[in-house]
């Protein structure tokens, strides 16, 4: 008998993804005020007793200029590491840059985060794109897009390698041993002779995630991704995207729908869809809108010409999506679903493009403002569609938010068949 497919919801944990109003309105709500590990471990705690997953940290290798609330936000593997001691089963997704990291010595510690976590370890390879980082790293300039994912396809092919040539072994005398073989990787871009000195969790390895929408993304995360941050906004697009990644599936020796996409989607919730409105509302009126205009296109590179906040948003200056897959400086798909969006609503403000690409949270990933009914139905109809493997989920309001999803929302979707009901004890990679 086939298992039954749940929902997978993964939590962002960490602050870089807030509402820009959301550190005033908890002060509004009477919440008090934690440093930033405790909201770290706040993070983990909501992760286990929400039935997360997984916890996906992202990373910033530097220090943006952007309205960040955390300052980074903190490394994700020591962040992780300190969340995998005070947490029993949600999984552990740190993010790291194949541009910037060397394969051996992040090998080493991702598979020390899979010890410490007995097997809930996972990493999101990115290839990042802002060109001042890499003057952190001792690089003359930023990789252009091509080359990034020609590094990133060989980095991968190392880490899988040093990762697979080891294994702890019972031998004759009743004694566990560690064995690990070299991999002697002669490539263009790395000599790596291993072999890995860490032994394996119970999974073996961790998982491999990966976020893009573009082609070399695609083309990377079919060889070796099992699970796809996206950007769908819609559930046409992400049939189109599901379509895209299992035609590159299958040109990689792999199974169409092997590799469940995961969108990122930001929830405003209340009882009714009108309590969730005023939510929004007042999380918007904490916001000083102007200083943040610049942030919403220069993000990728891109300069638009902005005038007052209530014109309308110059949509004609916008360039297609196809015409600079090449050059922009941020996450292709994240620009291709700010671009539909603002496509989508003629008329749209300067104000309202802000909010949806910076201001409000979660990049620009879908924002969904309803009663607690309302996303379950929408989590339901998305789960019937069968093309993403649930939800990366980046809470407006923080612990508040989270709080009421885990009390609302889970139990709505556990009634309606769709969620777990128990937590999952499986190693990570088991579970996608």
């Amino acid at each position: 008998m086939a298992e039954r497919r749940y929902l997978h919801l993964n939590l962002v944990a960490n602050d870089l993804n807030l509402h820009q109003g959301a550190y005033k309105y908890e002060r509004a709500q009477g919440i008090p005020e934690r440093s930033t590990f405790e909201r770290l471990l706040e993070y983990g705690k909501f992760g286990d007793e929400g039935l997360f997953t997984a916890l996906f940290v992202g990373d910033i290798p530097g220090l943006q200029g952007s309205p960040a609330f955390d300052g980074g936000p903190a490394e994700p593997i020591t962040a992780l590491t300190a969340i995998s001691q005070h947490t029993k089963y949600v999984g552990l997704i740190a993010t790291a840059s194949t541009t910037f990291y060397d394969p051996y010595n992040l090998a080493r510690l991702l598979a020390s985060l899979d010890q410490a976590s007995d097997g809930r370890a996972g990493y999101n390879a990115v290839t990042s794109v802002v060109d001042r980082f890499a003057l952190n790293y001792s690089l003359e300039h930023h990789l252009d897009r091509e080359a990034r994912y020609q590094r990133a396809d060989e980095f991968l092919q190392v880490l899988r390698a040093l990762w697979d040539n080891r294994e702890l072994r019972r031998d004759p005398d009743g004694h566990t041993r560690f064995y690990a073989e070299p991999i002697e990787h002669r490539g263009e871009r790395f000599q790596v002779a291993g072999a890995l000195n860490i032994a394996p969790s119970r999974q073996g390895r961790p998982l491999i995630a990966q976020a893009g929408g573009s082609g070399p993304g695609i083309a990377v995360a079919a060889k070796y991704a099992e699970m796809v941050f996206t950007n769908s906004s819609t559930r046409e697009s992400a049939a189109a995207y599901r379509e895209t990644l299992d035609k590159a599936l299958l040109e990689q020796g792999r199974a169409p729908g092997s590799v469940p996409p995961i969108p990122g989607l930001i929830p405003f919730l209340g009882r009714t869809a009108k309590e969730a409105e005023e939510k929004l509302r007042e999380l918007d009126s904490h916001v000083d809108w102007a200083p943040l205009a610049p942030y919403a296109m220069g993000q990728f590179g891109l300069e638009v010409p902005l005038g007052d906040l209530d014109e309308p948003f110059p949509t004609h200056l916008l360039p297609r999506p196809e015409d600079v897959e090449k050059t922009i400086k941020s996450t292709f798909g994240n620009y291709v679903g700010l671009y539909n969006w603002i496509r989508e609503r003629p008329g749209v403000t300067v104000r309202e493009v802000v909010a949806q690409a910076v201001g409000r949270g979660g990049a620009t990933h879908r924002k969904f403002v309803g009663s607690y009914d309302d996303l379950v139905a929408d989590f339901a109809a998305w789960h019937e569609d069968g093309n993403v493997g649930g939800f990366n989920l980046m809470f407006s309001a923080g612990a508040a938010d989270i709080r009421e999803f885990i009390d609302e929302v889970v139990p709505r979707l556990v009634d309606h068949g769709i969620y777990r009901a128990t937590p999952a004890d499986r190693p990570l990679r088991e579970r996608f």
